[in-house]
Formats: structure tokens, sequence, C-alpha cells
């Protein structure tokens, strides 16, 4: 999260919900967001999608019927509160949740169902009727809760709709902050936002530079639109112009003609994944030089001539927040001289670290969920009663609800920080608490202190995200049912998560198919699979208290269950300082390492 000049914007009085959604896109756009901040992998006219493939699959054979009742568990909570498919949907939804959740029913049945609300929510429908609702929420100065779902339902949209993370973070960050074409006057505003994402593609062609092993291929290449060192004058004049760096002795330029995206990102995408395939085939056949290209590449928009050099997109492997290298380093060695796991075990864990490894050093998303995912399962105890899956998820959600609220709290402190170093000092003096997340939580919640929080809340200004994720805060860390309502509604939607991963991984190797979402899954699947492992470092390095897998797994289970039953039947109305102190965090050698 962060704050950014608001020169542009000429009339803050009369436009704090458009600021609020302004920085509210930033966050959710931003590489190293929190999962929870992030813009969700599906909307309900997705869900619809998914259902019906799956489906498919199940006719197929492919997939166990099993997996289609988790979807429409997921599909109906969307239907109950998404104000998009509410508006769109004529048919009476709640008869239509009913026949879906009756396991009576055939699929065959639920089927047509599915297809009658998909007729309706299609997603071009959908964005429209988006950015509709959305429009009349700011101008009619809607809450922000409102508001919150509809920007978040919108950027998942736009995000499938085709248009990648980085346009849509250039294109905004221009609009309300640093292009010199507008100025921002009124809630108003959010439809000239909204004119730049439209629906039709745009044609382009990329240029890149290549080795010379694409010759050996070059009539292959032309049934993918793939041309190898053209002297065509139209292709001459970009890479003159463009900024491209000059080939080597050993390199060519490649040409990927007829690309149909929305942005030029994209364009860049589709046409690497273009070469990428041929390059796979030709290694069928010749496997001691893989052919090899650069990862600049210019991208020109047909119609308008635009040339751009676009560099490869972030690794979705690299979403993350790494520790630097010298407490890397420390980690490594304290771990190396008191991890406590047994042979079978440390040979698990290590063939994990492997796979992980593997795919780190993968550009493929397809190598990087199949080795992310093995990798996890890899670790998960066995079980004798419960179906694979069953069994992974309920092994991992209390690995990954254990350090959820310190994880927030702790993102909520960093954002403080990087908004205004030092800001919160004045405000916690006189505090007690054995950590500043616990000091935090004890300024946000507790009565005694309300005049520092709302001078902290005024110190905020204009930076309306932060004050309202604050008070946001405040509402959840208050008692232990609100702590334990927030921790099932986490639990629901990660599961939900793990079997939308288990789900695309299949389709990946039954079908061939790479869904539009699979790099969200696998940011999301990389971030499980990390606290999962840094956990068992942390519980078999502190004194011992686990052998082997198995114990590492129970000991998280119990000790989570226990934590969640202390939450679960507190009585307090609102916490005293010595429950916050004692029900925050669960004991410190669970948690992550400070990052």
């Amino acid at each position: 999260m962060r704050f950014r000049n608001l020169k542009k914007w000429k009339n803050l009085a009369d436009c704090e919900l458009l600021l609020y959604c302004a920085q509210l896109i930033e966050e959710l756009l931003f590489d190293f967001s929190l999962d929870t901040y992030k813009p969700s992998a599906m909307n309900t006219s997705l869900l619809c999608v998914e259902a019906l493939n799956t489906i498919i699959d199940i006719e197929k054979g492919i997939i166990d019927k099993n997996n289609l009742e988790h979807i429409v568990v997921e599909l109906v909570s969307n239907l109950r509160r998404d104000l998009v498919a509410k508006s769109l949907v004529s048919t009476d939804i709640e008869q239509a949740i009913k026949l879906l959740s009756n396991k009576e029913i055939k699929i065959t049945e639920k089927k047509v169902v599915l297809e009658l609300l998909y007729s309706e929510i299609k997603l071009p429908k959908y964005k429209k009727e988006n950015e509709t609702l959305l429009s009349t929420a700011l101008k009619n100065n809607s809450g922000k809760n409102e508001v919150r779902g509809l920007v978040r339902s919108y950027i998942t949209t736009l995000k499938n709709y085709g248009f990648s993370s980085k346009h849509l973070m250039d294109k905004s960050l221009d609009y309300f902050y640093y292009g010199s074409e507008n100025v921002i006057e009124n809630n108003h505003d959010i439809d000239q936002y909204m004119e730049l994402f439209g629906a039709d593609n745009k044609e382009y062609f990329s240029i890149l530079k290549a080795s010379k092993l694409f010759s050996e291929i070059s009539s292959s290449c032309q049934k993918l639109d793939i041309f190898v060192d053209v002297e065509d004058e139209k292709y001459q004049a970009p890479i003159k112009n463009g900024g491209l760096s000059p080939k080597d002795e050993d390199q060519i330029y490649v040409i990927v003609e007829n690309i149909k995206a929305k942005d030029q990102f994209s364009a860049r995408e589709r046409s690497e994944e273009r070469i990428d395939l041929m390059s796979t085939l030709l290694t069928l056949y010749h496997h001691k030089e893989h052919p090899k290209w650069d990862s600049e590449c210019l991208v020109v928009e047909k119609e308008k001539g635009l040339c751009s050099k676009v560099g490869a997109p972030m690794n979705p492997m690299h979403r993350c927040i790494d520790l630097k290298p010298e407490k890397a380093s420390k980690r490594v060695n304290a771990m190396i001289n008191s991890f406590s796991l047994n042979g079978g075990s440390f040979r698990k864990f290590s063939r994990s670290s492997e796979l992980h490894s593997l795919a780190l050093n993968s550009d493929s998303k397809e190598n990087q969920i199949i080795n992310l995912w093995i990798a996890l399962e890899s670790l998960i105890p066995e079980s004798a009663e419960k179906s694979k899956i069953s069994n992974l998820t309920d092994c991992v959600m209390p690995f990954l609800n254990i350090a959820y609220l310190e994880r927030i709290l702790k993102r909520f402190v960093a954002d403080i920080y990087n908004w205004r170093k030092g800001a919160l000092n004045k405000h916690l003096k006189d505090i007690s608490g054995g950590n500043l997340q616990v000091k935090v939580a004890k300024l946000l919640v507790l009565e005694e202190y309300k005049d520092k929080r709302e001078a902290l809340f005024n110190d905020f200004g204009d930076f309306v995200l932060l004050r309202n994720r604050a008070y946001y805060l405040g509402t959840l860390l208050k008692n232990g049912k609100s702590m334990a309502k927030m921790l099932q509604s986490h639990d629901e939607r990660v599961r939900w998560q793990i079997r939308r991963i288990y789900r695309t991984r299949n389709k990946i190797v039954h079908t061939g198919v790479t869904p539009s979402y699979t790099s969200i899954l696998i940011e999301n699947l990389h971030d499980y699979l990390d606290v999962i492992m840094s956990t068992l470092v942390n519980i078999a390095s502190d004194g011992v208290k686990i052998n082997t897998l198995e114990q590492g797994f129970k000991y998280v289970e119990l000790q989570y269950q226990s934590y969640f039953d202390r939450l679960k039947s507190s009585k307090s109305e609102i916490f005293s300082e010595e429950e916050i102190s004692s029900n925050l965090f669960i004991e410190r050698s669970l948690t992550r390492p400070s990052i």
C-alpha cells in the first residue's frame, strides 16, 4: 500500500470515494500485496464457466464428480452477495441455488441451470454491468464496503478479460496520478477511467532475437504465424528505431504475426507462448541444444503503428517477499545445525525443497504449478479415511490460519512505515505489549486509547485506504468471536482455492488446457508451500519439538484447534489488554520469520 502525490486531484472534498478506489486499485494490482488484498481469481461469471467445464470433464471421466460440489458451494456463496450477478440474473436466484445445492438432482439438470445463469452473466455482460454499478455507487456516494466489492470484481473481470496486470497498473497510475491529459474533480471521473479498458482486441506483431536454430524449422514456424529473418521494411523500421539492442552473430530476428490482444504486455505473452511451443516441439527431435530467445521484445500495434519495447512479465514465483541474503544465510545455518527431522521425513522435506527450486527456476506456468503441487503433496501425511485432496486441505489449513492474523497486522504496520516512518511512535507511547503488533492491536481496539486512535486516523489525512484498513482491523480484533469468524471465512476461501489449484493441475495434465487465472493460483500455491515449510523448519529447529513430518502436522493441528476454540468460546464483547496479549498470537515458534 502506497500513498502518492495528489496534485491532479483538484477537489478532494468531492471525490474521497474515488480516491479510495484509486488507492484500492493500486493495492489490488501491486505484485507484492498480501493474497488477501489481491483480486480474486474468479467472479460469478467465471465460476459458472468453471462449473460447466467441470461437468464436461466429469462426463469424459477426467475427474471425479465430487469436484463439482465444491465449485457449486463457492458459486452459491457468490450468487448471494454479488451485486453484479444479482443485477443481471432474471431467474429467481434462490430457486437456482436450491436446485444447484440439491445433491439428489442429476448433474445434467444442474448443467441446464448453470447454462441459464451463464447466458445472463457472460463476461462481456458482466463487465458492462460492473462498470454501470460502480459508476452509480460512486455518484451516489455509496458505502466503502459496496464500492470495495465492485472494484475487486472489476479488476478480476479485467484480468480475465485479457488485460495484463502491468497494463492495468500503468493506466491506473497515469490516470489518477501522473498523466497530464486529465485532472480529477469529482467521483464522476470514474467513467473516464473505465473507458480506458474497451472491449475490443487490438492486432499486434512482435519481434524477438532468437538462436539460429529457429532457421532450421522456419517453414514449420509459419504454421503458427512465426516468421524467421524476414527482410520486409515494415519489420526493419521498428528494429532500427524501437530500441532493441543489436543481435549477436549467432542470433536471428523472429517475428510473430497476427497477435490479438488487449494490450502490448498481453501481446508479448501470447507471442512468447507460440515461440515456446515451437521450441518445445523442436526439442522432441533435437535434444542436445535448446532454442533460446532474449527476454526483450518489440511489440507493434498495427493500426496505430505504435512500437513498444516490452520486457518479460514478472515470474509468478517471484511475487513474494524474500529474506535479504544475510538473513537468509543465517536461517539456513541455524536450520542445518538444529534441524530435528529424522531420515525418512528429512528426505521428504528435501525432495519437496528440490521441487520448489525446480518451480522457482522455470518460466513455464505449467511446470511451476505441477512441481509446486507435487512439492506440497509430498509433505502431507497419508490418511486411509479421507480422499487425497480432502486430507491435503485438512492438513494444510491449520498452517495457513494459525499465523494469518499476525501476517495481516504485520502488513498493516509495514504499510504505515512505508507511508511515514515513525508515524506510529507518538501514538504507541505508554501502550504496553510484547511486540509492535500487540501494541497496535490495543491502539485499534481498546476504549482507553480512543483519543490516540482518533489522532492516528486524523493523521492519515487523504490516505483513505489506510484509514479504512485501520478501522476494519479494529472491528476484526475487538473480540474472540469476530476473530474466529474471520478465520472461518479465510478457511473456506482457501479450501476453495486449493481445490481449484488441484483441478487446474489435473486439467493441465489431462487436457493440455492452461486457464487464464493460472498465474494467480501459482502465487497462492507458492505462498501456501512457503508458509508450511517455514513453519515446519521453525518447530523442527526449536528444542526438538518434532522428529517426523507426521508429528509436525499433528502438532500444528492441535495448537491451532486449541487457539481457535479459545477464540470461539471467548465471552468478551471487547477484549481487555490482557486478552489481546494472550489471544492475538499463538506460540511464537509457529509463525513465519520476520521479513
